[in-house]
């Protein structure tokens, strides 16, 4: 505390000396400015505002001394200093750029749950990366647009428990479909290239909310899996009964009758942690399913839903 007011005494005596109006002096990392008779002090985020009494003389018991100046200490008025927009904005005529690579976590599945999975037996990420070269043009000091394009490695490995399962399989080169019941591992797996095109609302000068579709153009694609320990009921629900043992097993694959461009919604959350860095979360939801229409093999639809978090950096 004496040395903070030692650098007080010291601008106020550049103030007596220089006979100026504001004196700005930088000691060791703090900032004393002294303005129209009052001594300002920031340090970091916080501000104090104290006025100076500038009679020489004998001072009390809790009021420092010097030979220049003297002002009393005990009750320094302390309030938080409130970021502001121009401290985090790294904008150029309204435009900014930045880079940003993150984990991607979910997976392919219907929505709501059908009651066809009766349990979810085990989950597991199958590829979790993504990285993204963004743009953004602010309107305003709030409100602007936001263009991405992102390279994203996305996928899911999951056991689950299944009855009435309709779906087309294979064992030993035979091709079956019917109405399955047993376990059931799927490994699904996209690498493709996302174009958001979203709305941006700058709430706080270090937080950023967005909103808005996304393009999904898949350059790799695969859905495929087996099934065992349970029975397929051919064709139709009371039909040929096929058992499949743990040890026996069968396998399917629908990589070539997976879309290869997707619609989605995507709502993401940036913070600044400083002015060039930062933190990000998405959530991105197909809105269309990953097979088409006329795909009857799984007769639910089939949606890609994934939440990405990670780091980036604006330039």
């Amino acid at each position: 505390m004496r040395k903070r007011f030692l650098t007080y005494m010291f601008a106020l005596s550049c103030l007596a000396v220089n006979a100026q109006d504001t004196v700005t002096v930088q000691n060791n990392g703090e900032l004393v400015i002294i303005e129209d008779e009052k001594v300002v002090y920031v340090s970091d985020t916080v501000a104090a505002v104290e006025p100076v009494d500038s009679v020489i003389a004998p001072v009390k018991s809790g009021d420092f001394e010097s030979d220049v100046l003297a002002f009393h200490y005990d009750t320094l008025p302390v309030e938080k200093v409130k970021p502001s927009f121009a401290d985090y904005n790294t904008t150029v005529k309204g435009w900014g750029y930045g880079v940003r690579m993150g984990m991607c976590m979910g997976g392919t599945s219907p929505f709501p749950i059908p009651q066809e999975i009766r349990e979810i037996v085990s989950f597991g990420l199958n590829g979790a990366f993504m990285q993204e070269f963004y743009g953004y043009k602010l309107f305003n000091q709030r409100v602007g647009i936001y263009l991405g394009e992102r390279v994203a490695c996305e996928g899911m490995k999951t056991t689950a428990r299944v009855k009435n399962y309709h779906m087309s399989i294979v064992q030993e080169g035979e091709e079956m479909a019917g109405y399955y019941t047993g376990i059931d591992e799927t490994n699904a797996k996209t690498v493709s290239i996302k174009v958001p095109v979203e709305a941006m609302f700058r709430v706080t000068p270090r937080f950023d909310l967005r909103v808005g579709p996304y393009l999904q153009f898949n350059i790799k694609k695969s859905f495929e899996g087996s099934v065992y320990d349970g029975y397929l009921r051919v064709d139709t629900p009371t039909g040929q009964k096929v058992e499949f043992s743990k040890d026996t097993y069968a396998v399917y694959d629908f990589s070539d009758d997976m879309r290869n461009c997707l619609v989605g919604a995507e709502l993401a959350a940036d913070y600044k942690i400083t002015k060039h860095f930062g933190a990000f979360a998405n959530l991105d939801w197909g809105l269309n399913s990953v097979f088409p229409d006329n795909f009857e093999t799984i007769s639910f639809k089939m949606y890609p839903i994934y939440f990405s978090l990670g780091l980036f950096v604006g330039l």
